[in-house]
């Protein structure tokens, strides 16, 4: 039974598909996004009767016998519901707007919702589905908060999940037909390359990518459906497979990363379409990390205690919602912690929900770490006026905090000391001083190319040896050690087992890409020698050696020495003056700048300080060598 708009190609059928659901009167649902339905409707004239306890409502979907899309909506138990299907999708253009009748009124709703209802309507038989635009009294802000924390209920009973991606555009259904060849035609290499390096499967790739950058994949709300889910199908335009076809083709895309930049170097794509995607990504980084591959794997996250909210935060950070309280409120449904902490209450300030997101983070997890995660480089703009100390999860950044990439411990496993003050806009931190910075290079940008890289390489360490110019060759060998080893935060792979083979293959990489890509820069002597040094790296290989090892660790950062001579690499933000500090209670030290007359801090960024990473503060605190002290955060 086609479940199509007219003219379509026939289905991908499955077992418990929309047809064989509405023929045992199956239920549909949606989860809900409460507020970026208002005013989905219009100005509707249906009036909702209000819902008992544990009651959500349904939408039955009349048989398809016109053009219009006719409905009436009912009440169910949510402890003793029917079987249904629950719908993912998103709003789109909520000004853009396609009619349908439900209970006798015609209500306007967003295109793409109307795309959905009509892709899975049937000609014999109704159906019935939850959707949030309908579903939910969005002029009811009491009816929205009741909803909200059910919806992990809701989408966690569902049988199944429809993800509708939108109407056939942008040879959407060559590359579905791609992917469903790919899952099960393409795992070895061999078959890979084949299937990619003709014509027609650069086609194909190239329309993988459009598919895996609709707007579907980048929303916030979209993570719990699809956490929760028994079973999925995916449906866009006239095509429908299973989840696990992207599933699988996303993992196999992820495994040939490297053929996939081969094949298509610079991620350029044919003359149809423009040459980068518009978050500036290649072909093979939105193979690998977008679509399917952008939604991690967060049930590992499930049952990490209390921890569990700021790592489905971070995880989730990436993801786009109209209102800054939903960084929040959006992951109730996949933290149970969070849904216990924070009822949803929209009528609270951003600044509200996301300062005591901070205060139950420390008083949960006796950790500091938190606060890493308020990045201030590059500098951007929040008309929420946040303290210094409290992230906003609102805006999305390039960079993460060092913590929650690596395993660092600078404050050796102690708990975090600190309190608040009444109104939560100041926190007082325990944390032993170390140093100050004296001097810092420029700062690499987070929309960067490989020239970034090579410039803040060559100023960096021209900034570094005219420091060390009256050292002795050992000592200044020693420094360079150091400086190789920030670049890379520490991560030197266990391969090097001496710092100067690691200081070998960072010299050769940067000396070699500098001297094949600005051949009329003069090296120095001593840098030059390393463009022919013996490394184990095939110059084919150099450019993804940078990224893999440097790159993705200088971005947003920039190298400093400390008036103790110390060597690190922290926040682009950094100026000379700002004091770093291991706060008991974090994994990083962090950086500080002393603000008003009132001897309070600025909270800056976390930072690398060579061989302070893994609680040496601690152990000279022990040895009486260092002393606790308290900053005043604002």
């Amino acid at each position: 039974m086609s479940t199509s708009p007219p003219n379509s190609a026939g289905n991908h059928g499955f077992p418990g598909s929309a047809a064989s659901i509405a023929s045992s009167n199956l239920t549909y649902a949606s989860y809900c996004r409460p507020h970026e339905a208002d005013g989905a409707l219009g100005k509707n004239t249906y009036h909702y009767q209000p819902l008992q306890d544990m009651q959500f409502r349904l939408v039955e979907i009349f048989p398809k016998r016109q053009t219009m899309i006719k409905c009436r909506i009912v009440h169910e138990s949510l402890e003793s519901p029917p079987p249904y299907l629950a719908i993912s999708y998103t709003w789109g253009d909520i000004n853009n707007t396609k009619m349908l009748e439900i209970g006798g009124s015609s209500l306007p709703v967003g295109v793409n919702l109307w795309g959905a209802l009509w892709a899975l309507r049937q000609k014999d038989a109704s159906i019935f589905v939850w959707v949030d635009a309908l579903c939910i009294d969005q002029s009811n802000r009491d009816e929205k908060a009741q909803q909200v924390p059910l919806m992990a209920m809701i989408y966690s009973n569902a049988e199944i999940v429809a993800i509708w991606l939108g109407t056939d555009e942008d040879d959407s259904a060559r590359a579905i037909d791609f992917l469903d060849t790919l899952s099960t035609k393409g795992s070895s290499i061999e078959e890979f390359s084949n299937l990619v390096e003709s014509e027609a499967g650069k086609s194909n790739i190239a329309a993988v990518v459009s598919l895996f950058e609709r707007s579907y994949w980048t929303r916030l709300w979209v993570v719990q459906e699809i956490l929760h889910a028994k079973d999925i199908m995916v449906y866009c335009g006239s095509k429908n497979v299973p989840w696990s076809v992207y599933t699988r083709a996303s993992d196999i895309f992820s495994q040939y990363k490297r053929q996939i930049e081969y094949y298509f170097p610079g991620g350029q794509r044919d003359t149809r379409r423009h040459s980068l995607s518009l978050n500036q990504f290649s072909y093979s980084q939105v193979l690998a990390y977008e679509g399917p591959r952008s939604f991690l794997d967060l049930k590992s996250f499930l049952n990490s205690g209390d921890a569990s909210l700021l790592k489905v935060l971070r995880a989730c950070r990436s993801k786009l919602s109209s209102e800054p309280k939903d960084k929040l409120f959006g992951i109730l449904g996949i933290s149970a912690e969070a849904r216990k902490d924070f009822p949803p209450d929209y009528n609270q300030s951003v600044k509200d929900v996301y300062t005591q997101i901070v205060d139950t983070l420390i008083e949960t997890t006796d950790s500091l770490d938190v606060i890493c995660d308020a990045i201030h480089f590059p500098i951007h703009t929040s008309s929420a006026n946040l303290p210094s100390f409290v992230p906003d999860w609102s805006h999305i950044p390039q960079t993460s905090a060092m913590g929650q990439q690596y395993q660092f411990s600078a404050s050796g496993g102690r708990k975090a000391i600190c309190k608040f003050d009444d109104r939560l806009t100041k926190l007082t931190i325990s944390a032993i001083y170390l140093d100050t910075i004296d001097k810092h290079g420029i700062a690499v940008g987070t929309l960067c190319t490989l020239a970034d890289y090579l410039m803040a390489f060559l100023h960096w360490r021209a900034l570094l040896l005219g420091e060390t110019e009256d050292y002795k060759y050992e000592e200044s060998l020693r420094v360079q050690e150091e400086f190789c080893s920030a670049l890379s935060l520490g991560q030197i792979p266990k391969k090097y087992e001496r710092p100067i083979e690691w200081l070998t293959a960072c010299y050769h990489i940067f000396a070699a890409m500098l001297n094949k890509r600005l051949p009329r820069l003069l090296l120095d002597n001593d840098l030059e020698k390393y463009i022919n040094a013996k490394v184990d790296i095939k110059p084919e290989d150099r450019r993804q050696f940078l990224q893999d090892h440097f790159g993705s660790r200088m971005m947003g950062r920039c190298f400093c020495r400390t008036k103790g001579g110390r060597i690190g690499m922290g926040s682009g933000v950094m100026l000379p003056g700002d004091i770093i500090v291991v706060p008991l209670g974090c994994s990083t030290p962090i950086l500080l700048r002393k603000e008003g007359a009132n001897g309070e801090y600025r909270f800056i960024g976390d930072v690398f300080v060579n061989r302070w990473m893994t609680g040496r503060a601690i152990d000279e605190l022990n040895e009486k060598k260092r002393q606790v002290e308290e900053f005043v955060l604002h």
